[in-house]
């Protein structure tokens, strides 16, 4: 039966992550017996989570917590919301009613989840450029026109942003929202600037717009300030998008929408039919790691550690094997934007790395809104050893002086 002919017509807003093309790529690779390091993924290291910890935690709850292998209620087990809001109002410095608290599948399932409640087909959203990929897919599968606003080492430029704003204002544009990834910004791993958070609040108030907060990253901090936006927020326009994936590993899916009255409402209306609940023993697993102060014994003192030294591990390789190219320097998160010579095509580049000196990094091109970022390759250093770091930035040095 030729299937093609049942797509709507959305089908044709639907497009492939670059992400996992470069992950079919390595694997198919690796299916040939090719040694590769990879400086591409997204993940926390497996080898920083309390992984024994977490079994046992799993052993118990499965034995003494039937409720463990039923649905939930679609906003998630009280408890864990709970839990969740005070741990918000301990690291993150707001106070939120469990209520307002809806557990997701992840942080992907919750901007998934917000798309599908704010925006209609045609909508304009604002997001930063570059921004992370699979959002703008899913933005821009739900029929959203996404404008870019350009990112530096402060984040989103917002005085471009009041540009933006203005101009879409004359043409008589309605803006749903703003999308930002505040701290440890993915791909450049960038924090924005506490002088440029306030700023974006008070153009959101001014145009009278709503902010999502991606906070992902906000539990990778290595040094610094990064005050959420939900906390300077004065007027109710900021939405959360949070997770656990970074603290207890992306296969957890434990994440989480912050929202209130109508929209809150909407969205739990929205996610029955979906997914019904996140995953049960996951939600128990979360509870009781943040329960039992695992957060602050296995994560602060010993994960976040860990991260620090494998971006110091980084940065060091750059500046020794590439002290002439741009790259940023984060604060927070994992991941490290470098720049080619301009004019360079960093798609090519990456595909010539894996293929000759076997190390996998993910092209920056896809991750802008525009035709820039032709140059951008983004690394990660959360997932590799440190030994993998200065090996595959040495080989990648290699290739940038052979070709530039």
């Amino acid at each position: 039966m030729e299937y093609d002919k049942f797509l709507a017509g959305r089908a044709n807003w639907i497009k492939g992550s670059a992400l996992a093309d470069v992950m079919k790529k390595a694997a198919e690779l690796r299916a040939k017996g090719r040694e590769l390091i990879s400086l591409s993924a997204g993940d926390p290291d497996p080898n920083l989570i309390p992984r024994e910890v977490l079994g046992e935690l799993a052993k118990e709850i499965l034995r003494e917590v039937p409720a463990s292998v039923m649905y939930t209620p679609a906003n998630g087990i009280p408890e864990l919301r709970e839990e969740i809001s005070k741990f918000l109002e301990k690291y993150e410095g707001y106070s939120v009613s469990p209520d307002d608290i809806i557990i997701t599948v992840g942080g992907t399932g919750a901007l998934d989840l917000l798309g599908r409640v704010l925006i209609d087909p045609g909508d304009v959203v604002i997001t930063e450029n570059p921004s992370y990929i699979n959002t703008l897919l899913a933005f821009e599968q739900l029929g959203a026109k996404v404008y870019g606003v350009p990112v530096d080492g402060e984040g989103m430029r917002t005085d471009l942003l009041e540009e933006k704003l203005r101009e879409l204002k004359k043409k008589g544009v309605k803006v749903k929202f703003i999308y930002t990834i505040p701290t440890g910004q993915n791909p450049m791993g960038v924090t924005m600037s506490k002088e440029r958070r306030k700023h974006l609040l008070e153009l959101a108030s001014e145009y009278d717009l709503l902010i999502v907060e991606d906070s992902a990253y906000n539990f990778m901090r290595y040094e610094g300030e990064a005050t959420p936006l939900k906390v300077m927020d004065g007027e109710g326009r900021v939405i959360v998008a949070g997770t656990l994936s970074k603290v207890l590993g992306t296969g957890f899916r434990v994440g989480w929408i912050i929202a209130h009255g109508e929209v809150k409402q909407k969205i739990l209306m929205e996610k029955s039919p979906i997914d019904f609940c996140a995953p049960t023993i996951s939600q128990y697993i979360a509870l009781e790691y943040l329960r039992r102060g695992y957060f602050e014994e296995y994560h602060l003192k010993q994960g976040l550690p860990g991260y620090r030294e494998k971006r110091d591990a980084m940065l060091r390789a750059l500046e020794e094997h590439l002290p002439e190219a741009e790259f940023t320097r984060p604060i927070a998160g994992m991941f490290v934007m470098l720049f080619l010579p301009e004019g360079a095509d960093g798609m090519a580049f990456a595909e010539e790395l894996m293929e000759k000196k076997g190390v996998v990094v993910v092209p920056g091109k896809p991750f802008y809104t525009d035709e820039s970022g032709r140059n951008a390759i983004r690394l990660n250093f959360s997932r590799p050893s440190k030994e993998e770091i200065k090996e595959g930035i040495k080989r990648l040095a290699e290739l940038y002086h052979e070709k530039f």
